[in-house]
């Protein structure tokens, strides 16, 4: 299995305040591997991007392009961002085995 040695923090999005900002809720924290590596994707909604990181949880989390996603990396430097891409990874049967979130 893959090892699971680094830990991430989700906030979910919660309601709009008056400044069309979401409020978020109480942090969550996951056992995860982070592959920090800059490439540049496609989102969602067509638009290109550049992804700092792709971060493997293991089963399937309850995780929103609106969540905040916070980690440390091993230099001590905080990121604080939202997710770009959600992605399932099942096994043959469709188990699910691990929620991808690229950062």
């Amino acid at each position: 299995m893959i090892p699971m040695k680094q830990t991430v923090t989700i906030r979910k999005a919660g309601e709009l305040d008056i400044w069309g900002k979401p409020s978020f809720g109480e942090p969550i924290v996951y056992p995860c591997r982070i592959d920090a590596s800059t490439k540049r994707i496609v989102q969602v909604n067509g638009q290109e991007a550049i992804a700092v990181a792709t971060i493997l949880i293991k089963s399937l989390i309850p995780v929103g392009l609106s969540d905040q996603i916070e980690w440390s990396d091993e230099l001590g430097q905080k990121h604080l961002k939202s997710p770009l891409t959600i992605a399932i990874i099942r096994d043959f049967s469709g188990k699910p085995l691990f929620t991808q979130v690229v950062v």
